[in-house]
């Protein structure tokens, strides 16, 4: 069987809030299963701070169970990986580009939540955006970026991790292996653990960027 990959156009939608003034700009980048238009309105809090909060939408969407009812959306699968995670990349820097044509922004920032976090070193490691901080919140690094190979792109960049108490997908074997990662690149990280599960805690967030 041979497959070919079609090149095409296509819309997505994007959805952010802010004040015309802003001049500080954070990407936020949802989780699986989740709509971008829900997820962006936990930072309507940053909107005090001056920020524009942007929350750009994984091009996959499914019904969360069965035929109907909630949709929810994601990144990428398992499924031609390689294709969407350059798709995802191309969606990005198309998205970047056009808020930097917009306006001159003094600050520009990238949060990424559980498999948004994936999503966020992979643009920052692959595609055009050059935050001043990235912000993980219950994710991990994915396993096709190399923080050796990408040391100098990440070392100008202030990394923040946000962490659940009880969040139930943090394991051991899994913190080991983050902490193992960036202890070997001598990257710096601060770390902030929270009282909560597998989710955003936009006290935390608030306090870091105010």
């Amino acid at each position: 069987m041979k497959q070919t990959n079609l090149k095409i156009q296509l819309n997505s939608p994007v959805y952010s809030i802010g004040g015309n003034d802003s001049r500080k700009l954070i990407y936020v980048l949802h989780g699986y299963g989740q709509l971008a238009k829900y997820f962006l309105k936990k930072f309507e809090p940053l909107i005090s701070l001056g920020y524009t909060i942007v929350a750009p939408e994984g091009l996959h969407r499914f019904y969360l169970q069965g035929t109907e009812g909630r949709v929810g959306a994601s990144w990428m699968t398992k499924e031609n990986r390689e294709l969407d995670i350059r798709n995802h990349i191309n969606y990005l820097n198309t998205l970047h580009t056009s808020l930097l044509n917009l306006k001159e922004w003094d600050t520009i920032h990238v949060l990424g939540f559980s498999q948004g976090v994936a999503t966020a070193f992979r643009w920052i490691a692959n595609g055009q955006i050059k935050p001043s901080k990235l912000l993980i919140c219950s994710g991990m690094i994915p396993r096709d970026v190399n923080l050796d190979e990408q040391n100098s792109v990440f070392r100008e960049i202030t990394l923040s991790y946000f962490t659940g108490t009880k969040d139930p997908y943090k394991t051991e074997e899994a913190v080991v292996a983050f902490q193992e990662k960036i202890t070997k690149t001598k990257l710096q990280i601060e770390v902030f653990e929270f009282e909560g599960m597998h989710e955003v805690d936009i006290e935390s967030i608030c306090n870091y960027l105010k």
